[in-house]
């Protein structure tokens, strides 16, 4: 009775292991991280915002190259007044109504403002590529969040289909013990150990499982695609690394330099701010402009007064006469000297003078926040090398001894709990050099993404 019961235990673990859910489920949509990133591009709030700063420093470009143009104004106006008036020909106040209009366009073009205008277009320019900047900048940083999540996810894959290969060897083990222990082969007690082993490591897998249905959800969420079921997609790398070669520190730092957008977002600012402060000098020049007008005007009131039997007659003007005859020309030419105006042309100097060294001092730190990270990168990726190098022997020589033991323990000279450690530490060895590659296929994603190897991502 008691050798029954032992045997049926491993049967029931066995229906019990083959309820666990399959990884990969069976027709799944696999996504690449190059889809992944788009997904984050298109969904990320922080990159809309930085988006949505390019349309003003486009107009403000605009703006700056239109001051090297006269400004153009047009009036039009028309009045009308009702009330009494005296008229000294019938010596009485009579009732009047009086319409005056006018009409008129002027031009107005600044000769001279110490080249305001010209460090004004130069600012613009440059406060537009440090707007372009910042976009990079922000897309720099949430898809560089977001590889890390993705690193996850595909490192808990990696584990799961470990461990389900780790679960087949260990029931092909319990079916084997099983049927040794029939045959009164083998201990009761190493089919129980066996057992719970097993049952141990399913309640891991369904553990790790879940966890990874959990980081799928937040991916797809990154990618603002929350409607998708989390069972019908799977996350894979998609692409091979590059090929760093023999790549120096000094070389990944001076590369990183030059594509960091932080960086170049600290150059278009000091460059923006050096402009500032030119324009705020030239607000002590004297300021030349010439202005030409046309205008024309009407009045009721305008005409000749005729004599007649019955009194004193007044003829008006008639509308096209008085616009032909009012019309008049002119045009004059200023110069204005700023003398005094209570230190505010100076205040605005010393402030642009402030912007221009507090941007300088970004720039510096930008640079060091750069070169510390360009060269942690560059350690973890040369580091990673050289551990997925060592892990491969490693697993290798895991692998040999597993197949030595799994062989000494068919033919009964090995116990189960040597044959037990060699199958743990050929799964371990394989665990790890599965996470190291795939270590080092993101640390090299993400150096040469620093480095301006991956701009097409």
């Amino acid at each position: 009775m008691k050798a029954k019961a032992l045997l049926w235990l491993p049967a029931v673990t066995l229906g019990q292991i083959g309820a666990l859910p399959p990884f990969p489920p069976a027709g799944v949509r696999w996504i690449s991280l190059r889809e992944f990133l788009e997904g984050v591009r298109r969904n990320a709030l922080t990159l809309q915002q930085a988006a949505a700063a390019l349309p003003p420093a486009r107009w403000e470009l605009y703006q700056a190259q239109a001051n090297f143009l006269p400004s153009l104004t047009a009036n039009v106006s028309a009045t009308q007044n009702y009330g009494t008036t005296f008229d000294p020909f019938a010596f009485q106040r009579v009732q009047q109504t009086t319409t005056f209009s006018s009409a008129s366009l002027a031009a107005n073009w600044v000769l001279f403002a110490g080249f305001a205008n010209h460090y004004l277009l130069r600012q613009t320019q440059a406060g537009l590529g440090a707007a372009r900047a910042a976009q990079q900048r922000a897309e720099a940083e949430v898809l560089a969040q977001a590889l890390l999540q993705f690193q996850q996810a595909l490192s808990d894959s990696i584990t799961l289909e470990l461990a389900q290969w780790r679960l087949r060897r260990l029931e092909d083990q319990l079916n084997r013990q099983s049927a040794r222990l029939a045959a009164g082969q083998a201990l009761s007690l190493d089919s129980l150990t066996l057992a719970a082993q097993l049952l141990r490591e399913k309640a891991q897998y369904l553990a790790l499982y879940n966890r990874h249905r959990e980081n799928k959800l937040l991916l797809l969420q990154l990618m603002g695609a929350e409607e998708t079921p989390v069972d019908s997609v799977e996350f894979t790398l998609g692409l091979s690394p590059l090929d760093l070669g023999p790549l120096s520190e000094a070389e990944a730092i001076t590369l990183a330099l030059q594509q960091a957008p932080e960086v170049e977002e600290a150059r278009w600012r000091v460059l923006q701010q050096t402009y500032a402060r030119r324009l705020a000098r030239a607000e002590f020049f004297p300021t030349l402009s010439v202005t030409a007008s046309l205008q024309t005007n009407y009045s009721s009131n305008a005409g000749l007064f005729r004599i007649t039997p019955t009194g004193v007659v007044r003829e008006p003007f008639a509308f096209e006469r008085q616009l032909r005859e009012n019309f008049n020309q002119s045009i004059f030419v200023s110069l204005s000297v700023p003398i005094f105006q209570q230190f505010r042309r100076r205040l605005r100097l010393a402030r642009a003078e402030s912007a221009l060294e507090m941007a300088e001092i970004q720039l510096r730190l930008q640079t060091q926040q750069v070169v510390r990270r360009t060269q942690q990168a560059y350690l973890v990726w040369r580091n990673a090398l050289i551990q997925e190098a060592a892990l491969q022997i490693s697993s290798q020589t895991a692998e040999k001894a597993l197949a030595q033991a799994e062989a000494q323990y068919q033919a009964g000279l090995l116990s189960y709990w040597s044959y037990r450690e060699a199958l743990s530490t050929a799964a371990q060895a394989r665990l790890e050099l599965e996470q190291a590659r795939l270590e080092r296929q993101i640390r090299t994603l993400l150096l040469g993404a620093y480095l301006g190897k991956y701009k097409e991502l």
